[in-house]
């Protein structure tokens, strides 16, 4: 019983920041970069979804994709997913990038902006945290070294839940 009160503290300390995020995460869906598949975010109720809109001219962006690999290899797909989503008008763009860098985990085309509107996502890197039910939990709005260590405690957190 205080395991699971002193959880609740800690998730409540961890999200209380981003408290008005707690809203529906909007629908989307494509094909993936790295293979071909068709995904949406649905198919991955039941997980802890990171969703981060990213570009190739964006060097912050650039810094946060290996460390979301590395957190994504970490944490295990089993219950958690990374899901990115290239904003590069020229999604070609996007794609030399990840033939350089490539990244296990599904990447998203959005060059027109149709995924990235509803999320409200104006400026990059933007992120979300996405609990199981499909909520928005956490936003993010700049990527620093470092970031995916106080991320993986949010991450922790909400999988205990």
């Amino acid at each position: 019983m205080a395991s699971r009160i002193r959880d609740l503290i800690l998730l409540f300390i961890i999200l209380a920041p981003n408290a008005w995020a707690m809203e529906p995460a909007p629908e989307f869906a494509g094909q993936d970069l790295n293979s071909g598949a068709q995904i949406s975010l649905a198919s991955y109720r039941g997980k802890v979804v990171l969703v981060d809109f990213w570009a190739s001219w964006c060097p912050p962006c650039l810094e946060s994709l290996p460390a979301w690999e590395q957190l994504r290899n970490k944490i295990g797909t089993g219950t958690f997913e990374v899901i990115a989503i290239n904003v590069d008008e020229d999604t070609d763009d996007g794609i030399r990038f990840l033939r350089n860098r490539p990244v296990s985990y599904p990447v998203l085309a959005d060059p027109e902006g149709e995924i990235g509107k509803p999320w409200g996502v104006r400026s990059l890197p933007r992120y979300f945290l996405v609990d199981r039910e499909g909520q928005i939990v956490a936003t993010y709005k700049r990527f620093n070294p470092g970031n995916e260590a106080r991320l993986e405690q949010e991450i922790s957190t909400l999988l205990k839940q």
